[in-house]
């Protein structure tokens, strides 16, 4: 069941559509709304006039305190009926959501965060960078995606931020992980210093986990996935753990991802059986 303390009626402050990737939506919230912390997300009530209608969850990229209360920025790229309706919000208009939920990346402690993103997964990658940064001030950040129309904006960051696309019209050509294993072969960081953190679609996340397994390195993943609830009692976001991993307790070997995740361990996921 959804704590009533967490549900918020948030209002349009401004509304950036970014080419091809997508839009960008700053929300201001009431005061009580708690600091999110990068991984997080919200579940946004989508066409709240349609009876029985699930919320839509979205991470968060960005957050600032104001007088008033905060804000919040999150991203998205319209691919059904409920984010084309969040995509012609207008300032002033009036949104309901639920949060911020989920368990979020964990700082770990000296070792250099690299930042892996692909697509839409640089939004909690950007929170995390700017909250991390002055405890880490050696980071980076690699993100790629199919083609420069599909990359969000990173200004801002407090990281140095190195791009890769797959036909090559922005940055280096291949994909993120190609751009990762360059900067490995030329030492561009310690990487026995390293710990990654990443979020994109699955098969990326797949190959930075099996990177990082094969180095030793620290790896957390945020999963993206179908969220219905976001509170753990649909078990639509089922995520199957490696057997001797620290098995959740309750329901077999999964672990859900809204309240367990979207962030986890990435040595303790079955990749094989995510990816099939």
């Amino acid at each position: 069941m959804i704590d009533s303390r967490m549900v918020w009626e948030a209002v349009v402050a401004r509304v950036r559509r970014i080419g091809g990737a997508g839009t960008l939506l700053d929300l201001t919230v009431p005061q009580g709304f708690a600091v999110p912390r990068a991984g997080q997300f919200v579940q946004i009530a989508c066409k709240p006039e349609v009876p029985f209608r699930l919320h839509r969850p979205f991470g968060i990229c960005r957050w600032q305190r104001t007088p008033a209360g905060g804000e919040i920025g999150i991203l998205f790229t319209v691919v059904g009926e409920g984010t084309r309706w969040l995509d012609a919000r207008k300032p002033g208009d009036e949104v309901r959501l639920v949060g911020p939920l989920g368990h979020p990346f964990q700082i770990v402690p000296e070792r250099t965060p690299v930042l892996v993103a692909g697509g839409r997964g640089i939004a909690p990658l950007l929170l995390l960078a700017n909250q991390i940064a002055p405890a880490h001030p050696d980071g980076l950040i690699l993100y790629g995606a199919r083609n420069a129309g599909a990359l969000f904006p990173t200004e801002g960051s407090p990281y140095p931020v190195h791009q890769s696309t797959l036909d090559g019209s922005a940055g280096e050509p291949g994909t993120v992980i190609d751009l990762l294993l360059g900067f490995l072969r030329r030492g561009a960081f310690r990487a026995d210093r390293s710990a990654f953190c990443g979020c994109g679609p699955l098969p990326m996340l797949e190959a930075l986990s099996r990177l990082a397994m094969e180095k030793g390195l620290p790896v957390q993943v945020s999963m993206e996935t179908i969220f219905g609830c976001g509170t753990g009692l649909c078990t639509g976001c089922a995520i199957p753990l490696r057997r001797g991993s620290g098995d959740s307790g309750g329901f077999d070997r999964y672990a859900f991802a809204c309240i367990d995740g979207p962030v986890f361990d990435g040595a303790r996921i079955d990749w094989p059986e995510v990816c099939t």
